[in-house]
Parts: C-alpha cells; structure tokens; sequence
C-alpha cells in the first residue's frame, strides 16, 4: 500500500468511522405515557422513519425492520423489544450483548413541559448514517405526537418545476 492508499485510509475512517453511536434527544409536549407508548407501535415507528424503514411486528416483542432501497431487496434488522421503567430497548435479535441496539430514555421535563425523549443508536453502520436516522426519527415523532402529523413538502410547490 502507497503512502497516500494509507493515508486516505485513515482520513475516510475518521470521516465514517466502521461502528456508530449517536445521542439525540428532544422535548415533547405530551404526556409520559402517551410518548412510550408511541414508541411501541410499529405503525408510528414507520411513520416516524417514513422513507428510511417501514417496522412490522413478526412476534411478540419481536420486530422485523426493512430499511428503504433502490433495489428489490431491502436490508432487514430483526430486534426484539425490551422494556423497563422509564425505557424501551430494540435490540438486534441475533446480538446477545446488545451491541446493536436502539435505546429510547423517558424523563419528565421540568416545568411541566412534556416528556424529555433521548434516543442512543449503537449499530456498526457509520454514525453518520445512524445520527441522521435517529434525528430524523425523533423530529417526526415529536412532530406526530403534538401535531398528528409529519412534517413534509410535498404539498409545497417551491420545489416543483413549473407546468406550461
């Protein structure tokens, strides 16, 4: 390997790194109960990463993650769901130590603000990839739960060419 294979070698793996972990988090102006229980349907969960992954329940407590592709066959995740006080976990089914995992934290906010929401992504996709799906995911369900809807442009003409 040529001194400057090497070095772009290293600079790529500071640039997208070979595992991510990213850390979101976010207020939301409903109720503790209403924001966990959000979280466990699939339904919302594909609402909520609409265009990154549709989420389908295969079991109880299991679930099956297609991630959105321009080809036939979509990338899957299997995780199963895990709960406790005050939090709720997606971990990869076939990954005993939680390695890959969705960690979703609930808090009261203070001031009678709603649900603090934190969401921690371990996957060994880049963080990245993981950090703007974890984002996008909590700006949607925040959207959603105080809205009822997700934010979207496809209603906005601005970006259409225009018809003669």
């Amino acid at each position: 390997m040529t001194w400057v294979e090497d070095r772009i070698g290293q600079l790529l793996h500071k640039v997208a790194p070979t595992a991510g972990a990213s850390v979101h988090a976010v207020t939301i102006a409903r109720p503790r109960a209403d924001v966990e229980q959000f979280w466990l349907d699939p339904a919302n969960l594909s609402a909520a990463l609409d265009g990154i992954a549709h989420v389908e329940s295969t079991a109880p407590d299991r679930l099956t993650w297609s991630f959105v592709e321009n080809t036939a066959a979509a990338a899957q995740w299997v995780s199963r769901t895990v709960r406790a006080p005050g939090e709720i976990r997606f971990v990869g089914g076939r990954d005993p130590a939680g390695r890959s995992q969705i960690r979703l934290t609930f808090a009261d906010a203070p001031g009678d603000l709603g649900t603090e929401v934190t969401i921690r992504v371990t996957s060994p996709l880049p963080e990245q990839l993981t950090g703007h799906a974890a984002f996008t995911a909590l700006y949607r369900a925040r959207a959603i739960l105080q809205t009822g809807e997700a934010p979207t442009l496809t209603h906005n003409p601005s970006g259409r060419e225009q018809e003669d």
